[in-house]
């Protein structure tokens, strides 16, 4: 089992990845009197993309295809950034009496909580980056061994640079469970709420802003740690946004079919969707 914390820096290219709609493309785009509505199957891609990230891509506290292993200290180290990229330091990793939490808690003992702040900041070529919050996970066990947890994640990540500034927050409140504890790569089941929402504001060109929002409720996700995949399960959601690519407000559901693939259902018509890549078919 090998369940991480991980706040790579990474999480600035996926969270909009994710998002292209608000962040690529608005790149390209010039300065309108009124932007498009985005249609439902544009927006079907990129719920697929969202909910991916926030469960897969480090876009939350933690990566599911981890499985269940507590983390391995809360800290973050530059090892952790993908690429070099910004040399993130770490400022503070405390439990609530203000203890630096650096020691290993791989081996995590039944009802154990750890219940963490974080404040990490960065910097290079002229811009800043930090990402702040609050986690909290509550172990617990089958026998002696661990069989899953609860989460509750409330993170804050801002980016400052002379061409876009960002903020993106994500809470998380998940219970995680092993179908077989004991078993390191056992299917997992997923229960629970994600929420993101997100502004940015681009400094030169177009010198556009734009906002997006994305909430969901799972129910009974089946997660493939091993395949790093949702093999079964459904999440409501409600999502919406603005910027000079479009607008959006819809509400909808996701069904998980296994092989990176879904069905999302949007004003009652189905769309099928890669979620990895958030291509529609």
């Amino acid at each position: 089992m090998n369940l991480m914390i991980k706040f790579r820096l990474r999480i600035f290219l996926l969270m909009f990845a994710g998002v292209a709609i608000a962040y690529t493309a608005c790149k390209k785009s010039s300065v309108t009197k009124t932007d498009p509505t985005l249609t439902p199957d544009v927006i079907a891609g990129q719920v697929a993309l969202n909910i991916e990230g926030s469960l897969f891509g480090g876009m939350g506290a933690f990566d599911a295809s981890g499985g269940l292993d507590a983390p391995a200290g809360v800290n973050v180290h530059a090892r952790n950034i993908v690429g070099g990229g910004l040399n993130m330091r770490p400022l503070a990793a405390t439990q609530p009496k203000g203890k630096p939490m650096t020691t290993s808690l791989n081996n995590v003992t039944c009802g154990e909580v750890i219940d963490t702040t974080i404040n990490v900041t960065g910097s290079s070529n002229g811009g800043t980056a930090s990402i702040s919050g609050h986690v909290k996970f509550n172990y617990t066990c089958s026998g002696s061994a661990v069989s899953g947890f609860t989460t509750d994640d409330n993170v804050t990540i801002t980016l400052a640079s002379p061409s876009l500034n960002l903020s993106y927050k994500v809470v998380e409140n998940l219970t995680m469970l092993s179908l077989h504890p004991g078993n390191p790569d056992a299917n997992l089941s997923l229960n629970g709420s994600l929420a993101s929402n997100g502004s940015y504001q681009f400094n030169t060109g177009t010198k556009r802003s734009g906002t997006e929002v994305f909430n969901y409720t799972l129910s009974s996700l089946i997660i493939s740690p091993t395949e790093g995949d949702v093999i079964s399960g459904s999440a409501t959601f409600n999502t919406s946004g603005s910027g000079p690519k479009g607008v959006w407000n819809y509400q909808g559901t996701i069904t998980f079919l296994g092989n990176h693939m879904a069905t999302v259902t949007i004003n009652g018509k189905v769309y099928n969707v890669n979620t990895q890549t958030g291509k529609v078919n």
